[in-house]
């Protein structure tokens, strides 16, 4: 270097004599903290807008009058193809074409006892989506998204049982505020469109075994996945598809048979079907995406929400008038979800802080 570059505007030396060229000042950590933000504030819009259309379709797809109705076991088989195939389409994202059919081979079939896990939690979930089209059958949009949140209440007691961790005393209460909310729904004095077969109590009891199922499943896919080798997120999906196609095309065969050998697998499929089962298969993959990014606040907050929209919704859509019991009930069960989730919040929080990492409830979701 010349003698004037000590002089140079741009150019300092250290004690050490080594040259150092400053860089400019730019608010990197502002830019990404708008980004972050902006990116939890659209997900916040989604999964709200998920929650509760995908609630409504549901309901929208089972309650209207068609000359044809459509078996709900074909729909959940579309469903677990639609999800197969967007996921394989995303790991062929994150893989070279040349490494894509090795990553399979790798994960899956020379990998058989960690494929083997995901087999019992895989058919749990096709019982529970099948269920699911059953209690929307006979509830009303938004009975039916407020009872489902005793998935919540399952979830815990089934983390006391299997994992053996234990429950603050306001998380107990917050499941005693969850229960009472949806015992209340249950009683409502609503008035809404009849339709011909419909029977709240069957829609109950398939909402309530359902989240019995996806609350034994996830805790188990907690338990069973320590130790196991890191997946990705759609790796782990398409090794749940590997049990969930078929058994849910031998579930069609046992449930539906005569109607499919007789009108065929599309029987009564329209559009409105057809974007039920898409939205299904997108929903669920998104929802696991979101978990990833938005806070349990967020998350509450869209389902609370929800909650709202799926009553609004029901109101035009199915003439459905809520009651004053009803209102109170939804009204619990939105204070609860908050309630049981600050315990976990703060845990985390102050995790953070110590510079620890929380532990993942949940691995992925369908």
């Amino acid at each position: 270097m010349g003698k004037n570059d000590d002089h140079h505007p741009l150019l300092h030396t250290t004690p050490e004599g080594a040259v150092k060229i400053p860089v400019p000042s730019v608010s990197v950590g502002r830019e990404s903290g708008q980004a972050r933000s902006g990116m939890k504030t659209a997900i916040l819009i989604w999964l709200t807008l998920q929650n509760s259309i995908h609630t409504l379709l549901i309901r929208y797809s089972r309650a209207r009058e068609v000359d044809a109705m459509f078996v709900s076991t074909v729909a959940v088989w579309l469903t677990e193809v639609i999800k197969c195939i967007i996921c394989l389409f995303l790991v062929a994202q994150e893989e070279t074409p040349r490494r894509f059919v090795h990553a399979l081979k790798t994960q899956i079939l020379q990998q058989p006892y960690d494929t083997m896990k995901v087999c019992i939690p895989a058919m749990i979930y096709i019982v529970q989506n099948n269920l699911f089209y059953v209690a929307a059958s006979h509830l009303d949009a938004a009975t039916f998204m407020i009872t489902s949140q005793l998935k919540i209440f399952t979830a815990a007691i089934f983390t006391v049982i299997i994992l053996r961790r234990s429950l603050n005393r306001t998380q107990w209460f917050a499941l005693a505020v969850l229960f009472a909310g949806v015992s209340l729904v249950q009683l409502q004095g609503t008035k809404s469109k009849e339709i011909a077969g419909e029977s709240p109590f069957i829609g109950f009891v398939a909402v309530v075994v359902a989240c019995c199922l996806s609350g034994f499943a996830g805790i188990y896919f907690e338990k069973i996945l320590k130790g196991s080798a890191p997946v990705s997120l759609w790796m782990r999906n398409v090794q749940m598809a590997v049990f969930a196609i078929p058994s849910s095309f031998i579930a069609i065969y046992m449930q539906d048979a005569k109607t499919v050998n007789e009108y065929g697998l599309l029987y009564g499929f329209d559009s409105i079907v057809w974007l039920t089962v898409l939205w299904y298969g997108i929903g669920g993959l998104s929802v696991a995406v979101c978990i990833k990014y938005a806070d349990n606040i967020a998350k509450n907050f869209a389902t609370s929400v929800a909650i709202v929209l799926s009553t609004i919704g029901s109101m035009f859509l199915f003439d459905f008038i809520p009651s004053l019991t009803f209102l109170l009930g939804a009204a619990l069960v939105i204070f609860s979800i908050f309630l049981y989730s600050s315990h976990q919040s703060m845990v985390a929080a102050l995790g953070r802080l110590r510079g620890e990492i929380p532990s993942t409830k949940e691995a992925f979701c369908l």
